[in-house]
């Protein structure tokens, strides 16, 4: 598609601005900017100060940089319906999860895709031929889950046509919805639709309401040219409504766009947040959390413009190539998925292992010497105190398993312990209570500790559960093509589990 208006116009403003503070405003237009070519130069007359403008393709209006005393002067035009200033945005799924414990012989199918019926539907559709947007902080295209259905996109960021992920978020995102149905890694809802990347966040995982804008337009106008079925992810947003950003909503859903957003992660276990915006506005298709046992997620915000709610809890999908972490453990034919301990080193360790109990100093037998130790999580001793006494002992790497059933995220550093962060420690994985056990009870296996990057991890959030729904809405259209967007939509809520008190409710939806 061709972007004819593209950041090409100059707007030339009668206000003195010296050195006052710039910033971006959308102005909104009575007709479309492009049939108003002389609206500046003819309601402001020209000086020295020059400014950027971005009409937009399919919104009636403008984005530019102005001074507060120059919007005020534009926002006086019989042309201008009113002048807002951006608000921020932000990624919606940056909540702290577990580790990455995947099959390592084999595809991992997380719980959502079951959760959420998906593989009931894939012998009718995988979502091919739906257009599935994910406007966040770019994909990693090259990813080997992605790079098949990847259709292209752009950079609103840098302005260019590779929106290239630099924050994970937009590539978790995506790999929720489409990561392929292949034989390694782990398996997208809709593994067959065309992706999009949209990038409006930075590597930050922030960005405005401006660009969210600019990437609604281009959809807009992107479906206006090829026509097709059209969905949006939109897995972000803050607590700040925006009425240009309601607008451009507004005219993708009348556009026939299922947009599907987050309702946001404000919440604590005494506290509710309300609905974040864009998911606020009306016609969005509002999305909260919740997690494996079909639980409100605490950090999920709730109101009644809660739609629905889906997987978004502890969610395996994908990462941008090698900028997650890998641990495992193999023992004979068997293989456990564990954690790395946050300041271990990187490597793999092979040799016979030697069970250290609590990891105390007097448990470590001198047999441990150029051996692995296994310890056991409690008493009361840090990971930290653990793994140095292991290596004190001569042990060459540390595989520390959990007391309870939990997650696993261990760490060698801490604030109150001088010199932690830059002591060289061995490798140190992490395993569950179940698999540590199983390792005990093998006395005399040899053992293969590895930590590597990975291209995978997990990730909780409202922005986690948001690509399930999209996903569903592409499997949904992908079987009735036909269907307008309204009836996709119905036939998700109508045929969604009822949780909560019967009937509809603010939590979840």
């Amino acid at each position: 598609m061709k972007r004819t208006l593209a950041v090409a116009a100059i707007l030339l403003f009668s206000v003195q601005a010296g050195a006052a503070e710039l910033h971006r405003y959308f102005v909104g237009t009575r007709r479309p900017a492009r049939d108003l070519p002389q609206l500046i130069s003819a309601d402001i007359p020209g000086t020295d100060s020059i400014r950027r403008v971005e009409p937009l393709l399919e919104l009636n209006g403008f984005i530019a940089e102005l001074t507060e005393q120059e919007a005020a002067a534009l926002s006086r035009s019989p042309q201008v319906r009113y002048v807002e200033r951006e608000v921020e945005r932000h990624a919606l799924g940056l909540v702290p999860a577990t580790n990455d414990t995947r099959n390592l012989l084999g595809q991992t199918l997380t719980y959502g895709i079951d959760a959420v019926r998906a593989r009931d539907v894939w012998p009718v559709s995988k979502g091919a031929g739906v257009n599935v947007v994910v406007i966040d902080t770019g994909i990693d295209y090259t990813h080997p889950e992605l790079k098949d259905v990847y259709a292209g996109g752009f950079d609103f960021v840098s302005n260019d046509d590779a929106p290239m992920d630099e924050a994970n978020h937009g590539t978790h995102v995506s790999g929720i919805i489409a990561a392929a149905d292949n034989t390694f890694g782990t398996a997208g809802v809709a593994p067959a639709v065309r992706l999009w990347g949209l990038r409006v966040l930075n590597a930050q995982g922030s960005g405005s309401s401006a660009n969210v804008i600019r990437a609604m337009d281009w959809v807009i106008a992107k479906k206006k040219e090829t026509g097709g079925r059209w969905i949006i992810n939109l897995s972000l947003g803050s607590s700040e409504s925006s009425v240009s950003e309601e607008e451009a909503m507004s005219r993708a859903v009348t556009a026939g766009i299922i947009a599907v957003a987050a309702t946001g992660n404000g919440s604590t276990d005494t506290v509710v947040a309300p609905v974040s915006f864009p998911a606020a506005y009306p016609g969005m298709f509002a999305v909260g959390a919740t997690d494996d046992k079909n639980a409100i997620g605490s950090f999920s915000n709730q109101g009644t413009e809660v739609a629905i709610v889906a997987p978004g809890v502890n969610v395996l999908s994908t990462l941008r190539v090698g900028s997650g972490l890998l641990a495992y453990a193999r023992a004979g034919t068997s293989a456990y998925a564990g954690a790395p301990l946050t300041g271990s080193k990187m490597g793999e360790v092979s040799g016979p292992f030697v069970f250290c109990n609590f990891g105390k100093v007097g448990e470590f037998p001198s047999s441990v010497n150029g051996k692995i130790a296994l310890i056991k999580r409690g008493e009361k001793v840090r990971f930290s105190e653990k793994t140095r006494n292991a290596k004190e002992a001569g042990a060459t790497a540390v595989i520390i398993f959990n007391n309870e059933d939990s997650a696993l995220n261990f760490t060698l550093i801490n604030e109150d312990e001088p010199g932690s962060a830059t002591y060289e420690w061995p490798v140190t994985i992490a395993l569950t209570l179940e698999d540590g056990e199983a390792l005990v009870a093998q006395p005399n296996a040899s053992v293969t500790v590895k930590l590597e990057k990975d291209d995978y991890g997990r990730l909780s959030g409202t922005s986690m559960a948001t690509p399930h729904v999209a996903a569903v809405a592409a499997l949904v259209w992908g079987a009735a093509p036909h269907a307008t967007s309204d009836m996709v939509r119905e036939a998700i809520i109508s045929t969604a589990k009822d949780l909560g008190v019967p009937g509809r409710d603010n939590v979840y939806g």
